[in-house]
């Protein structure tokens, strides 16, 4: 049973609305673009095959915080009655190749060879830093185990640990797993409680995209896109409260949602009306005002510091 679904990353849809919107994008966004759309294109590939499982409580995308205020990041955490198992998912190419004397792990594709991150380490590393996470928060000493998963079919592996699989191996590997259990360590009860306290732990990433690839705020282009073509060619029609394109004559009620998401994303989750005046490029307040309200938005502060909340994600579709 899916607890926390998995949901766009708001580190791709920060970097989409940049390369949308960003005068001339350097190459850095557009290669972290193209990482992040493949890693989220792994990460939805492998929920087939876990819908295929039983009896166990999924969370995706979890971010929890550190004992020294930092945080760890988690693609899939599986819960059942014997313990708790970690998901790192990658969508690499090519051969894999592990080398367990020296720990490094080698990439070959189109015959060229890289050394990329070692996955392993790497779970291991989240193993225990959500072991200490689990016992701040009062929980016993629980069995957590952990896998790498290569979601693509094309990923040729070399390698010696059980613990690195193709994702079509998951369902088999998770009833080993089970069946190894010496004996069950979570009630039914518990594993929802669990799961709730992990999940209302979640702590959503501040981006500060403009900040990390030293981009001047004045470099972002303002203005409605269009859902349909992309552009930013849209329109306010006064009479009907309707937004039209200029560019393929695409007519939305709410285009100006993805656009207001685009700011929260480039400049964080408060607007003010003169903000969103610019940035949705409306003359009138009050016209502003109304399209604001209609969303019914947490607001803060009186005046000249009343502000709207914008939260994340924040797309309504046509």
């Amino acid at each position: 049973m899916n607890i926390k679904t998995r949901g766009v990353p708001l580190q791709l849809l920060g970097l989409e609305a940049l390369m949308r919107r960003v005068v001339n994008p350097n190459e850095m966004v557009e290669a972290d673009l193209k990482k992040w759309k493949s890693g989220y294109s792994g990460e939805r590939s492998l929920d087939y095959y876990l819908n295929q499982l039983d009896d166990l409580l999924i969370l995706h995308d979890l971010r929890l915080s550190t004992d020294s205020y930092t945080y760890f990041q988690l693609d899939t955490l599986l819960l059942s009655k014997y313990g708790l198992v970690i998901l790192e998912v990658k969508n690499y190419q090519g051969r894999i190749t592990f080398n367990d004397e020296n720990h490094q792990v080698l990439r070959t594709f189109h015959q060229v060879e890289e050394r990329i991150p070692n996955p392993l380490l790497q779970a291991s590393r989240q193993k225990i830093e959500l072991e200490q996470f689990l016992i701040r928060q009062g929980w016993p000493t629980l069995p957590i185990s952990y896998f790498v998963v290569y979601s693509s079919p094309q990923t040729i592996l070399d390698t010696s640990s059980h613990k690195v699989i193709h994702a079509e191996a998951l369902p088999s590997k998770l009833s080993q797993y089970v069946q190894s259990a010496r004996k069950e360590c979570l009630t039914t009860n518990q594993m929802n409680q669990l799961a709730k306290g992990l999940k209302q732990s979640h702590q959503t990433p501040q981006l500060k995209l403009l900040q990390k690839y030293n981009i001047n705020p004045a470099a972002i282009r303002p203005g409605v896109h269009c859902p349909k073509c992309n552009k930013l060619k849209m329109a306010r029609e006064p009479r009907y409260r309707k937004w039209t394109c200029s560019h393929c004559a695409h007519q939305s009620n709410s285009a100006h949602i993805p656009t207001l998401q685009d700011y929260a994303l480039l400049f964080g989750p408060t607007i003010t009306n003169e903000q969103a005046r610019f940035f949705l490029n409306i003359k009138s307040p009050s016209a502003t005002k109304y399209h604001l309200n209609q969303l019914n938005l947490h607001t803060t502060g009186k005046n000249r510091g009343h502000v709207y909340h914008i939260p994340l994600p924040f797309t309504l579709l046509d």
